[in-house]
C-alpha cells in the first residue's frame, strides 16, 4: 500500500473510494479563527470526517490516516 503524501494524491485516493475531499474556502470565517481545514464527504454529501464540532475541522494528517484505511 502506497503512502499518500500530497493533498492531490490523498484527494485522488479518496475519489477512487467514493469520497470527496473538501478544503475550507479561502474566505470562510473558520479560516480566520482555526486556519485551513478539511472535510471528507461521501457520495450523498454526508460528512464522514471533519465535521463533528464545526465544519472543516480535520487536519491533513487526519485525512491522510483516513485515506490509508479506505
Amino acid at each position: 500500500m502506497r503512502i499518500c503524501n500530497s493533498e492531490s494524491a490523498i484527494r485522488h485516493r479518496l475519489n477512487k473510494a467514493g469520497y470527496h475531499l473538501q478544503k475550507a474556502p479561502a474566505r470562510h470565517w473558520t479560516r480566520a479563527v482555526y486556519g485551513p481545514g478539511y472535510m471528507v464527504t461521501d457520495d450523498r454529501n454526508v460528512a464522514v470526517l471533519g465535521a463533528v464540532q464545526r465544519p472543516y475541522e480535520a487536519t491533513l494528517e487526519d485525512i491522510r490516516a483516513f485515506a490509508e484505511r479506505v
